[in-house]
């Protein structure tokens, strides 16, 4: 029996998914050659997901409104998603905007309570954060405006847990939470109601060894993001840029599994040390084609990295 579970983090399924599900789209597209009627619809995107072995999913906080749109409630939505064999939304995706900053404390707070609303209808026990704004314009951030950002997180985790969920902190690379006071912003935080996710490629691209990393804080780690990276350990003046995340030449920072340069065997071998059970995202950021990069990375997983840990 597999200890892991697969799930995937859609926001490569573009910035939105305009329709429920297309009953008619062969004659629509009788004539069309080319490829994006495919990805319009949550009733193919989600076969997708369970015909290559994700049984989870996880949704980006742009897709809230759609998603209520067209299915009216979460509690609609994750039917749906279990009639076509998804297991469990295993977590929303936030950001915890201008958490740095005392006078934006009540719009930072609002906006991550609904979501926390929306990952509650939807079944789900994790939503992952990004503890704060990008760093372009905003990082390095003061002592007091780190204090802050813990500060509104453990807030959010207390009303979190009365309703049985638990806040991930989703670090970036570009995020003015950064490498220089990552580790001193997981000091301050209560472990008692909140969580990390380990984004392999991001923690490594920050200057992070990403095993060694998950040695130190596996008791604080509740959920992972998995993708690879050839960038380990990024100049700052590269991370700290505006849009650092999208390159003007186009050039990508995220990768296959087994593309890169991250050590996701040594990495297994701690999740089997460790006894991690349950889901881990894989998370396609960048790619020009996502299902190409779902199945590679699958192909990566099923031959590499499972039986390290069975």
């Amino acid at each position: 029996m597999e200890h892991i579970k697969l799930s995937y983090q859609t926001n490569m399924w573009g910035l939105k998914v305009p329709f429920p599900k297309l009953n008619h789209w062969k004659e629509w597209y009788q004539g069309d050659f080319g490829n994006s009627v495919y990805y319009l619809d949550w009733d193919q995107i989600l076969k997708y997901h369970v015909g290559a072995g994700f049984t989870g999913v996880e949704l980006m906080f742009h897709m809230k409104p759609y998603i209520e749109q067209f299915f009216e409630t979460g509690e609609n939505f994750a039917a749906f998603a279990r009639e076509r064999g998804i297991e469990e939304i295993t977590a929303t995706f936030a950001i915890a905007m201008d958490s740095h900053r005392p006078e934006c404390y009540e719009k930072t707070m609002n906006h991550l309570l609904s979501m926390a609303e929306f990952t509650k209808k939807l079944g789900g026990h994790r939503m992952t954060v990004m503890p704060c704004s990008g760093y372009f314009g905003n990082g390095p951030l003061s002592a007091e405006q780190l204090k802050h950002a813990a500060g509104l997180m453990n807030e959010f985790g207390k009303h979190c847990s009365q309703m049985d969920i638990i806040p991930c902190v989703h670090s970036e690379f570009w995020c003015a939470i950064n490498k220089y006071d990552l580790e001193r912003y997981i000091e301050l935080l209560d472990h008692k109601v909140t969580g990390f996710c380990l984004d392999t490629a991001q923690v490594g691209i920050l200057g992070f060894d990403v095993v060694d990393f998950y040695d130190k804080y596996h008791d604080f780690v509740k959920f992972f993001h998995l993708k690879d990276t050839n960038r380990l350990g990024a100049e700052d003046e590269m991370r700290f840029c505006a849009g650092a995340e999208f390159q003007d030449s186009g050039d990508r920072w995220f990768w296959e599994l087994g593309a890169g340069d991250i050590d996701f065997k040594g990495l297994w071998k701690l999740l089997k040390k460790y006894r991690y059970e349950g889901f881990m995202s894989l998370e396609t950021d960048g790619t020009p084609d996502p299902m190409a990069t779902m199945l590679l990375s699958k192909y990566y997983i099923s031959r590499e990295l499972f039986p390290i840990y069975q």
